[in-house]
């Protein structure tokens, strides 16, 4: 499973259909149109996977939307880039991706 590390935490990210459909839901765009013209768009997805990955770890996870990108330091999209693209390539092997701090 990937992890990332926000704000001195670790979060597993576990990327599902559930996750793709509630952030579609949510922000009204299509996971596949994500680009660089928004860089609020992958945060949001990754928020979706965390609460997926959390929900297969039996992990409490409660924070909201916001709350979430309140954690996210603008250094940190680069680590978040990375691990959707790892998610989304279906990388089979245990990745860990951590912001740098």
């Amino acid at each position: 499973m990937i992890e990332i590390k926000l704000s001195g935490k670790t979060y597993p990210l576990r990327a599902t259909m559930r996750a793709w459909k509630r952030f579609e839901e949510a922000t009204g765009q299509k996971v596949a149109a994500i680009d660089d013209k928004d860089v609020t768009m992958i945060p949001q997805l990754i928020y979706y996977f965390v609460q997926e990955g959390c929900k297969a770890n039996d992990m409490n996870f409660k924070m909201t939307v916001d709350d979430f990108l309140g954690i996210i330091e603008i250094g940190d999209l680069p680590t978040l880039a990375e691990a959707v693209q790892s998610l989304m390539g279906g990388d089979k092997k245990k990745v860990t991706t951590k912001a740098k701090r």
